[in-house]
């Protein structure tokens, strides 16, 4: 099995499982450390990471001393890998794993009223999931005015580029083909 390295906090150094071949793309030890450079501290946040894949965001965050983690995943090949990640790393106790598709899992997190100071997103490229992961969230707010969302996508979305550079605060890096985003929003109404 091929495996992704943990790049900071009291898991530095320890592998976790990928899929190999085609299933996913994930997110290279270099980005995940360069995006956690840019968010900052995260002890005692929430988080949400939509799109998990192998729960690589979120199990980074939980290492740097997050306090919880739900990870939203359609593939249910990937949320068993999920599964054995958290439980190989002694996670599991702080994350709920919804093995559903994101346009269900956001109206559904909205109704049980959760708020998160963390929303990562890492959705397949060029396929239009930012733009539309982004008016779900507007329409089922998450955010606190401290929330962090961040999102990762293709140079080539430019759509994505457009719509995080409209908004204040709003940083954006390059990493080859990898784009991230990330800003505090200041449309959120509980801002």
């Amino acid at each position: 099995m091929a495996t992704l390295r943990i790049t900071g906090g009291r898991l530095k150094g320890m592998s976790i499982g990928v899929l190999p071949g085609d299933v996913a793309r994930y997110t290279s030890s270099k980005v995940r450390e360069a995006l956690f450079n840019m968010i900052g501290d995260v002890e005692g946040l929430s988080v949400l990471d939509l799109f998990a894949g192998s729960g690589s965001f979120s199990i980074e965050a939980l290492s740097r001393g997050a306090a919880s983690a739900t990870l939203v995943e359609a593939n249910r090949k990937m949320t068993d890998l999920v599964g054995k990640n958290l439980a190989r790393t002694g996670l599991n106790k702080y994350c709920q794993v919804l093995h559903m598709d994101v346009r269900y899992a956001v109206p559904l997190l909205y109704g049980r009223k959760c708020m998160y100071d963390v929303i990562f997103m890492d959705p397949p490229y060029e396929m239009g999931y930012v733009t539309r992961t982004m008016t779900l969230l507007d329409e089922h707010p998450l955010r606190n005015s401290d929330t962090i969302t961040i999102a990762e996508y293709s140079r080539r979305e430019s759509d994505c580029l457009s719509l995080f550079e409209g908004l204040e605060g709003a940083r954006t890096r390059k990493y080859g083909d990898t784009m991230i985003s990330l800003f505090r929003d200041p449309r959120n109404p509980g801002a």
